[in-house]
């Protein structure tokens, strides 16, 4: 778990750029903590945007004294298996296939389908062997992942 003063400046620091955080974590001990930093936004990461972000974040963490000694930080793109967490990531992967663990009337289902259109309030697959386009609500959406593509 992330202390919450160390939650907030890396958000603060992260919100001076473009991007936005998908997850956040601290691991290792107390002597050499490591900080994972994954970021995304609707034009994807480069490798300038995380070395943007590492910069103001690291420099956030300094100034503020909140991890005294030595710290490891990991800025990365959330990588092509890690869950869809916001809707506006769902837009980047219209024509992909995308795996989804969804609440239906029967409990749990999972759908597979190329992902076709995402709105405001949900998204659009074509599920192979059928013939409408199905859609579905973000509320009802457990789980979303983009399988890798080979």
């Amino acid at each position: 778990m992330i202390a919450p003063e160390l939650q907030h400046t890396i958000e603060s620091s992260v919100g001076r750029t473009r991007a936005q955080i998908i997850d956040l974590a601290v691991r290792g001990d107390r002597g050499h903590p490591v900080i994972e930093v994954y970021i995304d936004t609707a034009d994807g990461v480069t490798t300038e945007l995380c070395a943007e972000v590492s910069r103001e974040v690291s420099t956030a963490i300094d100034a503020s004294g909140l991890i005294p000694g030595e710290y490891r930080l990991d800025v990365s793109s959330p990588g092509i298996e890690r869950p869809l967490r916001f809707p506006w990531q769902y837009s980047k992967h219209v024509g992909r296939l995308v795996h989804l663990k969804v609440h239906s009337e029967n409990g749990e289902e999972e759908i597979k389908g190329v992902l076709t259109a995402s709105t405001a309030d949900g998204l659009t697959l074509q599920v192979k062997g059928k013939g409408e386009p199905l859609t579905i609500p973000f509320a009802s959406i457990l789980e979303a992942r983009v399988p890798a593509p080979w």
